[in-house]
């Protein structure tokens, strides 16, 4: 403390008064009697509460000072106790506070240490003797800050265009302080679409929770954001990868979804359909299962060759609008024009199934075998077309070598077969039952990410975009790039 350097003004007035001695005014035979006011300091608050602040932050915090009758100058000030290193007074010049301006000193917190901090302040001031000294009390919670965010790379995969989707990620509060997590801060050229639910979110040390990430898609064009989770400044989160509707990084089990074998980065037209996709046969269910645009074509309740009749309303030949329910039958010419169970009217069946030699039976003995029958794997060429068991598990009708009795588990395509090389297309080249295995396209470690989708190492579950870095091992676990 510094010793008082003056008197109140009040005070050294009196003392010259009883100085010259006894002192005594009259008017109108009335005595008066000189009473000193002596000028009063107040301050507040009294304790100052920082609150809970990272370590090496600063805060600033004022008292405010208010005098009464008079003017108080503020001689010096002490902070004192075992913990008062971590507060300073920012003013270098102490105050006069008179009644009409007031003023104030201002109280800086800047921890260095972790835990709690408390210091006495000891204001020493011109007033009288049993005024001048004013304590206050200054405390504080000093703490690290942290936030744990997993996974950091959220993809939400494909939306359609107007439509949203959401994900979620959990928080974890690894550090010493509780957190409150303000708002999602996002960044980049789509960060608009990108938003998150239920902020702000409180956080107690030690706690975590599920948040739940929205994005919104203006197009179905890839988006990408980079988000960060703001957290009034007491800790600092890493930074998320947002991104939607992007091939270019896809993982296969969030743009395969309905499981098919075939992504909607590679056209799938209904991606919750498991029967719909590109190269799946086209069944009577009102579904395009083949992905042409066309539901149910090639099927027989669709008409085909346009003649207004589908096979299940009669016509026997959809793929030629001059045969059907509603034709005139042509004699002699092997057909079934008219789809009434004869061919050629009046011409020799032998087997009594609808079709006599000249109308094109290949065995007019047997009512199995006729034009149009379904082929059957018994070595007769059941339909008449000159080729046996086609159709068939046993035929081999993409001529690759293999039949489906022998493997082949796509027997219309020539490059799906036992041993063929995979590649990066969501199809099931080898036929293994595994899509893409060994290409950038699959999961191959099963830790949830591809090769395009970000995983750096996909023979190592252990390390992907989602994994935490541990520091010290030599190895880029969350492949960022950088080691540890």
């Amino acid at each position: 403390m510094h010793p008082r350097s003056s008197l109140p003004r009040t005070r050294l007035l009196l003392a010259g008064l009883l100085a010259a001695g006894p002192l005594s005014l009259a008017c109108s035979n009335n005595d008066f009697q000189v009473t000193s006011i002596e000028a009063r300091l107040a301050a507040s608050p009294t304790l100052t509460d920082f609150g809970a602040v990272p370590v090496g932050s600063v805060v600033d915090a004022q008292v405010e000072l208010q005098a009464e009758d008079g003017a108080v100058q503020v001689l010096s000030v002490e902070l004192a106790g075992e913990q008062s290193s971590a507060f300073t007074l920012v003013e270098s010049v102490l105050p006069l506070v008179d009644e009409e301006a007031g003023g104030a000193l201002t109280f800086r917190f800047a921890p260095t240490q972790a835990g709690f901090h408390w210091a006495e302040v000891v204001l020493l001031t011109d007033e009288q003797e049993d005024w001048s000294v004013h304590t206050l009390q200054l405390r504080g919670q000093a703490g690290e800050g942290s936030l744990r965010v997993s996974p950091l790379v959220v993809d939400f995969g494909p939306v359609p265009a107007g439509l949203s989707e959401t994900a979620t990620v959990t928080v974890e509060n690894t550090g010493e302080l509780d957190l409150s997590l303000a708002a999602l801060q996002t960044t980049g050229d789509d960060a608009a679409a990108f938003g998150a639910l239920g902020l702000p979110l409180s956080l107690s040390a030690g706690a975590s929770a599920e948040l739940t990430l929205t994005f919104t898609a203006a197009d179905e064009q890839p988006a990408r954001a980079q988000g960060t989770l703001d957290l009034g400044g007491l800790a600092a989160a890493e930074p998320l990868t947002l991104r939607a509707n992007d091939c270019d990084t896809a993982a296969s089990s969030l743009y395969d979804r309905d499981g098919d074998g075939v992504s909607w980065c590679a056209d799938d037209c209904d991606d919750l359909e498991p029967a719909a996709h590109p190269g799946a046969a086209e069944i009577c269910d009102g579904i395009d299962n083949d992905c042409d645009g066309v539901p149910d074509q090639g099927t027989s309740c669709f008409d085909d060759d346009g003649d207004g009749f589908s096979e299940d309303e009669g016509d026997c030949h959809d793929g030629d609008d001059q045969v059907g329910p509603a034709a005139t039958e042509v004699m002699a010419n092997g057909i079934d024009d008219d789809c009434d169970g004869v061919v050629d009217d009046g011409a020799v069946d032998g087997d009594h199934d609808g079709w006599a030699g000249t109308g094109g039976d290949c065995d007019d003995g047997d009512d199995d075998v006729h034009p149009g029958a379904v082929e059957r794997e018994n070595g007769v060429d059941d339909d008449c077309d000159g080729l046996i068991d086609e159709g068939t598990d046993s035929y081999d009708d993409d001529g690759d070598g293999y039949s489906e009795d022998a493997g082949d588990c796509d027997d219309t395509e020539r490059g799906v077969r036992p041993g063929a090389t995979e590649t990066a297309d969501w199809v099931d080249q080898d036929c293994d039952g595994a899509v893409d295995e060994g290409t950038t396209n699959a999961d191959d470690d099963g830790d949830g990410f591809s090769e395009r989708g970000g995983d750096c190492d996909d023979a190592d579950p252990t390390r992907n975009p989602g994994e935490p870095e541990t520091t010290g091992d030599g190895h880029d676990s969350d492949c960022d790039g950088r080691d540890d």
